[in-house]
């Protein structure tokens, strides 16, 4: 009789180490099968498979919250990345008509591509007629953008609206030049006040 109690014993102690040992490895599954035993260990066993239902319950909540904020971080990010797009390409209507966009910073193809595609779209729904570009912030302008930036143009005149490039610094115009534009089809001045002056006198809004 004793060595049968032991035996038992025995097996009940492995049963809950199992247990734990799968929890540590987080696998809260492997609970400890309860009999009907009237002493102590009992508490012990329904111990166990209560604090894996504990872990259990933690770890959605835990998923949950997570989830929660991955969903969060996503929204952070995507009106962050709508803001410093915003920023970047601020189109300005500064009359009726006549569109302004200061372009600053560094235009690679992929920038250049996002600002023809925000102004055509600008330009269409306000049907604008004179479309200012003002590249003196520009910080620098790679030889294989400049031809974006042209076709912007381009596409700007196929809209039915004039534009017009100022700001331009003596690599730009040496880019300019070398792309041999159409001077029918563009103006280049030299400040941007110098292009609204000329669109607000086109206009009639000034005396020439």
């Amino acid at each position: 009789m004793i060595r049968v109690a032991v035996t038992i014993e025995a097996e009940r102690i492995g049963k809950v180490l199992e247990s734990i040992i799968a929890a540590v490895h987080g696998d809260y599954g492997v609970r400890v099968p309860l009999v009907e035993h009237d002493d102590e260990f009992l508490e012990i066993e329904t111990g166990v498979n209560f604090l894996l239902d504990e872990l259990i319950e933690r770890r959605a909540l835990n998923q949950r919250q997570q989830g929660a904020l991955g969903e969060k971080a996503d929204l952070l990010a995507a009106q962050q990345d709508a803001l410093v797009e915003a920023l970047s390409t601020p189109i300005i209507e500064v009359w009726p008509g006549v569109l302004a966009l200061p372009i600053v910073g560094r235009v690679d193809e992929a920038r250049a591509a996002m600002i023809t595609e925000k102004l055509l779209t600008r330009v269409a729904t306000s049907r604008a007629s004179h479309v200012i570009l003002d590249l003196t912030g520009v910080a620098g302008v790679a030889t294989t953008t400049m031809p974006a930036i042209v076709r912007m143009v381009r596409a700007i005149g196929l809209l039915g609206a004039a534009c017009m490039l100022t700001g331009i610094g003596p690599e730009v115009a040496r880019q300019v030049v070398a792309l041999e534009l159409d001077s029918s089809r563009i103006r280049v001045l030299g400040q941007l006040s110098d292009a609204l002056a000329l669109v607000l006198a086109d206009k009639g809004a000034l005396r020439r």
